[in-house]
């Protein structure tokens, strides 16, 4: 698998030019520098840069030229061309960004190119994407470049389209240049999975489903127990249908066997194994442990092993169904209230996540302080939201947590990301964050210092 390697970006914010490091035996590499050198911005870039390819951020992005390298030996090139402003009349104007990309394969002379350019989509460029936005999003155009929506908060052209680009017709998002992307500079942009996890990470959208989904100060935690409700719900979704499969089939397997089956202390054995596993899918409501139980017995007949044998295969293939979310949830809950004072979260089918005193009182949600839900939103978001092989960007992690937990969130990310297996760049002020780990930090402050 392609794993990114270096980073090397120029003139970022006019004056800055940056290489970070990132072996790829490395699980993750922490940015640190003073305020105003581009931490963020670098993090923005490389997102911007993978699926979906987010070209309208790149050309807000003050810099110059960049480059990712991969351990493949491909690379990766972006610039960004000066905005220029084009009289349009009437007092407007049309600024054009424009972005070039290149990438270049090992051993291959020839490179793929490409380049776009993008107005601000002001009334006299766009008069269809005003109406179409304050019709269908309740968001008006009170300026060339500047969009209010009902709540009084405003936005760019660029950020509408980062927002909402998902919810206008696509004739909205073609940039000047009606160039296609080369189908193999395409191929390589969505093969790379980059998930940015972003300061603002309490707030969330409402009405997700709706045309005038919009963002507001909605609580994330919220969310995600939602999220995780509809998830339990899918794996027993899941369950049912392989449950109701092997059941289907299990007589015309069990008569066609004629394999030699394990004596009864392996039976017993895995079938302890199970009923701990059922034990811990019951404490997160996924199973409803009522029923009794098997006795195994002793001196057994061929024909008797042959049936719990093929009982208890069935069995693994049930229960292997909620492995992906008892794994997660186990981890999210393991670490959690190892962090909480006098709460728990514990796990509902229903509601997804909730919080119990430790004098048995339901808590909501929103109750938890900033600093319990930043580390519950970091989390979760980590555990569900990113898949095997990704490239996951932390920006400030420590935002609202005490030192002693910001001590331990490396230690943290390194637990999640043996179990979903991505790799991570850290963007932090806090020197608790790095801890033994200061060789895998990389400076990003002004050359002078």
């Amino acid at each position: 698998m392609r794993s990114l390697t270096e980073i090397r970006v120029k003139s970022l914010l006019g004056r800055f030019n940056h290489v970070i490091k990132f072996p790829e035996n490395d699980e993750f590499v922490i940015l640190h520098g003073p305020n105003g050198v581009g931490k963020t911005k670098v993090l923005e870039l490389i997102r911007a840069l993978a699926a979906p390819l987010q070209l309208h951020r790149i050309a807000r992005i003050p810099f110059g030229a960049a480059e990712l390298l991969y351990s493949d030996g491909s690379v990766l090139q972006v610039t960004r061309n000066h905005q220029e402003s084009l009289p349009l009349g009437d007092g407007f104007e049309k600024k054009v960004r424009q972005v070039a990309l290149k990438l270049t394969f090992p051993g291959v002379s020839d490179s793929v190119s490409w380049s776009a350019s993008f107005d601000n989509g002001g009334p006299s460029g766009s008069p269809r994407l005003r109406d179409y936005v304050s019709r269908m999003l309740e968001i008006e155009q009170v300026a060339p470049d500047i969009w209010e929506d009902t709540t009084g908060t405003t936005m760019t052209t660029s950020e509408l389209l980062d927002i909402y680009g998902d919810r206008l017709p696509s004739s909205f998002l073609r940039t000047t240049q009606e160039k296609k992307i080369p189908a193999a500079l395409r191929n390589f942009i969505m093969s790379n999975d980059v998930h940015l996890i972003e300061t603002q990470r309490l707030l969330g959208l409402q009405n997700l489903s709706g045309p005038t989904a919009r963002r507001v100060g909605s609580i994330k935690v919220e969310e995600f127990a939602k999220d995780l409700s509809r998830r339990l719900a899918e794996a027993l979704a899941e369950n049912s249908r392989v449950s109701q499969e092997l059941d289907r089939t299990y007589p015309t397997r069990l008569l066609k066997a004629q394999s030699e089956y394990p004596d009864e202390q392996k039976i017993g054995a895995r079938y302890d194994e199970q009923n701990r596993l059922r034990r811990r899918l019951a404490e997160i409501s996924l199973l409803d442990e009522k029923s009794g139980g098997i006795v195994i017995p002793e001196g057994m007949a061929a024909w008797q092993r042959n049936v719990l044998w093929t009982y208890l295969e069935d069995s693994d293939k049930k229960l292997s169904t909620f492995r992906y979310i008892l794994d997660r949830v186990s981890l999210l809950q393991e670490i959690v209230n190892s962090r909480f004072l006098y709460k728990r979260l514990e796990v509902d089918r229903k509601r997804g996540l909730k919080i119990v005193t430790d004098e048995g009182t339901d808590l909501s949600l929103s109750m938890l302080s900033s600093g319990e839900q930043h580390e519950l939103v970091l989390l979760y978001d980590l555990l569900f939201n990113v898949g095997p092989g990704a490239l996951v960007l932390i920006d400030e992690p420590e935002i609202s947590l005490h030192v002693s937990w910001q001590k331990r969130f490396i230690d943290d990310l390194r637990r999640i990301s043996a179990l979903v297996q991505f790799r991570s760049i850290v963007a932090t002020h806090s020197p608790q964050i790095a801890g033994k780990w200061i060789d895998r930090m990389t400076s990003l402050a002004p050359e002078s210092d």
